[in-house]
């Protein structure tokens, strides 16, 4: 007697089929279950198969025993089975030591020796054995005790296709294989070894999981002929399904810890810290490499991390953490500050997942956190590099603008001044001490631009990665120049600088260097009460000759508690927005890349004082005799300007016209036709001009009239290419900067001048 039937998620009958006599009015397709009187004891067993995807028992129903099965389906829906008769109490028994077994955690091979046990108290005098078909796809025997040897070697470590037994026929057709007599059947009555072990009778079930994939057979050999009554089909069916739930589980368990040790090869071997936050219970684990990467080890919990935020960052990031949780969202990911356990400060990158619960709601978040600090840096540093050289263009080019305006105005104001002083001796003129005086004022006004001017074309040059022998007095004079203003509303400035050698360096990056010492120490100082405060900037030499600059301040100082982190990486005290955090440091990287040092006193209320040390030059000390100064005889020469700025022309002429035969073009084409028949005895030509630069003119003149190449003088106001700059290295041509002086270019022409008349 059978009663099957199919109840739909809300558990209405979509199906029955029904081979007991009438059993319930209210037992009909259609009807809830729970109206069902019959049925309200079976209720229990199906919520259990819903959540563990099968269950049976034996219920008395009516006062009669029925063993009822649950299986849950795809759809969700649960089919039923209820059949008249429970099983044997021993058996029952049996079954529910089973159940203590599964759930117990025991071996796979000891809950399938469980259930051989319990077939064998059904079958008495048969062999039952279970026969697993392995991942590599053969089939090996599980477990099963006086199974005949001949009937093991038929179905162990062979494919299903290549085994006669009739194991591997059920597992290839995923059907029951029933033999009443082995030694009637054609697949074994010619095989003497099976027929002599006394079996007659041979049957097996196929173990199928719910994912409906074939994982084994469940054999029954026995001494007597036969197939297997009704009762003994529900007996193994239970079985099976007890079997098949026991190697799923086993497999699932063997999945899982796989997929743990996996997860934890993966963590050991990471670089990055990987967390998983339990949402339930608020339970936060982290992986070893945090104590490696960011130096904590112990039990550290949601609230430590956001403690360990920050602050700038902290409210950014809990709330798109809060907001990805609400909005359960699958991944979320920020960058962030993150405190070490020295202090210090990491940028991270920190990406999540987030897994959900049946309900859709989040119940885990697994991700990682990655320690970007050097990368982060290399941008910062990379994006500060190109900044400077940008500012370095910008300021080599107004360099180039002011210089060129600046060489007239001082040749001319020169020129002026020279004139006027003649005259003045000359003839008796009132005023001219005046007008003379007024006018070399003027000229000084000019020289302090032109001062200026130098340097900010130093600190242009901060991008380059030449070095060369640097004159710090020099570099401290052009930084205390570029931050006056900074420094004029707030203190002081007192200089006391000593002789010292020369240092190898470059002189942009060590302008840098101490442009930043100068006005950090500004901004140590409050605005406004200059005569109550000072920096002091001094240079000196140690104990074993090298170069020493100290900056001192009389600011508010630097808690104990700062001062170990100052030249770290985007370590700031200053606002967020008003400063990067690389200034110090990349002082400091400066400063060790030339083979020196940088260190820091400082005392809250007292000031501070940064100390440079830079080693001296190898420069060669012996020196040579002085040469004699024999004065150069001015012969009258032939001299050709090329420029196209024609008052720079102008006044080059007033300078030279008194002494030499001047040619000026403000074309360079029409100066290298010119050029062959004048034959100039010096040729100052421009570097940077539009049509053609000096560069071209200096190729094509080398190329037609090497002569003439040979008595080029260079001018320049800066801003000239990289590919400019190794030109003139090249060429070892002698440069005039902008602005020059008188005597500068009187000397140059004066010297050219000679050279060529000399070797003509």
């Amino acid at each position: 007697m059978r009663v099957s039937m199919v109840l739909s998620v809300d558990g209405t009958i979509a199906s029955l089929t029904n081979d007991a006599q009438p059993l319930d009015p209210a037992l009909r397709v259609g009807a809830r279950v729970e109206h069902v009187a019959f049925l309200r004891p079976v209720l229990p067993i199906v919520v259990e198969a819903r959540r563990a995807r099968t269950a049976a028992r034996t219920l008395l129903l009516g006062n009669t025993p029925w063993e009822v099965t649950c299986d849950l389906a795809v759809d969700g829906s649960t089919f039923v089975t209820l059949r008249r008769g429970a099983l044997d109490v021993g058996l029952t028994l049996a079954g529910l030591e089973l159940v203590d077994v599964l759930l117990s955690g025991q071996p796979l091979s000891r809950v399938l020796l469980e259930l051989c046990r319990a077939a064998e108290t059904a079958f008495p005098g048969s062999a039952p054995a279970v026969v697993l078909l392995g991942e590599d796809g053969l089939l090996r025997f599980g477990a099963g005790a006086g199974v005949p040897p001949r009937l093991r070697e038929l179905c162990e470590h062979l494919a299903p296709s290549e085994s006669r037994g009739v194991c591997s026929e059920c597992i290839s057709t995923k059907r029951t294989v029933f033999v009443d007599d082995v030694t009637t059947d054609p697949r074994f009555a010619e095989d003497e070894q099976v027929v002599a072990s006394g079996v007659r009778s041979w049957w097996a079930w196929p173990i199928i999981t719910f994912s409906s994939e074939v994982v084994g057979a469940f054999t029954v050999s026995g001494p007597v002929p036969g197939l297997p009554t009704e009762r003994h089909t529900n007996i193994m069916s239970t079985l099976v399904r007890f079997a098949a739930l026991a190697i799923e589980h086993s497999s699932n368990e063997r999945t899982t810890r796989d997929m743990l040790e996996r997860y934890h090869l993966v963590a050991e071997a990471s670089t990055n810290v990987i967390y998983d936050w339990n949402l339930r219970n608020n339970h936060l684990e982290w992986s070893p490499r945090m104590k490696q990467v960011f130096g904590y080890e112990h039990e550290l919990s949601f609230d430590w991390w956001e403690s360990c935020l920050h602050p700038a960052d902290r409210d950014r990031v809990v709330t798109t953490l809060q907001d990805a949780l609400i909005e359960r969202r699958k991944t979320w990911g920020e960058t962030y500050r993150f405190r070490r356990k020295n202090g210090s400060w990491a940028t991270v990158i920190d990406r999540g997942h987030l897994l959900f619960d049946d309900a859709g709601v989040p119940s885990r978040l697994i991700g990682e956190m990655s320690d970007v600090s050097g990368q982060h840096l290399l941008q910062a540093r990379l994006a500060l590099t190109e900044r400077l050289a940008s500012v370095g263009t910008l300021a080599a080019g107004v360099a180039h603008e002011i210089n060129n305006p600046l060489a007239w105005i001082t040749s001319n104001l020169q020129f002026a001044v020279e004139e006027l002083t003649r005259l003045r001796r000359e003839t008796s003129l009132l005023g001219l001490d005046e007008v003379t005086e007024a006018l070399s004022d003027a000229r000084v006004g000019a020289d302090r631009v032109s001062t200026i001017v130098r340097d900010l074309k130093v600190f242009s040059r901060a991008p380059d990665e030449q070095t060369g022998l640097v004159d710090v007095r020099r570099v401290i004079e052009s930084a205390i120049t570029m931050a006056r203003n900074e420094i004029r509303h707030r203190a002081q400035l007192e200089r006391r600088l000593d002789d010292v050698p020369l240092v190898k360096g470059n002189e942009g990056k060590l302008s840098q260097v101490f442009l930043n010492l100068l006005i950090n120490a500004a901004h140590a100082v409050p605005d406004g009460d200059v005569s109550n405060h000072s920096i002091v900037v001094s240079t000196g030499v140690d104990k074993d000759g090298n170069a020493v600059v100290q900056v001192r301040d009389t600011g508010q100082g630097i808690s104990p508690e700062v001062l170990p982190q100052i030249f770290d990486p985007f370590f700031t005290t200053k606002p967020v927005g008003q400063g990067t955090g690389l200034g110090l440091s990349i002082c400091h990287s400066i400063v060790t890349s030339l083979g020196g040092s940088i260190q820091v006193e400082s005392a809250l209320g007292r000031g501070t004082t940064f100390k440079v040390t830079l080693p001296r030059a190898a420069v060669d000390t012996r020196k040579s005799p002085a040469p004699i100064a024999t004065p150069v005889p001015v012969a009258r020469g032939v001299v050709a300007l090329i420029d196209d700025e024609p008052s720079v022309l102008m006044a080059l002429k007033r300078l030279l016209g008194p002494l030499h035969e001047v040619s000026a073009f403000s074309e360079a084409r029409a100066a290298l036709e010119a050029l062959p028949q004048l034959r100039p005895d010096v040729i100052f030509c421009d570097v940077m001009m539009p049509e053609m630069s000096g560069t071209e003119v200096f190729h094509r003149l080398r190329a037609s009239h090497p002569q003439l190449a040979e008595r080029v003088v260079f001018m320049t106001g800066g801003a000239f290419s990289e590919s400019a700059r190794d030109f003139l290295d090249e060429a070892r041509r002698p440069i005039l900067d902008k602005p020059f002086t008188a005597e500068g270019v009187r000397k140059i022409a004066n010297e050219q001048v000679a050279r060529a008349r000399s070797t003509s």
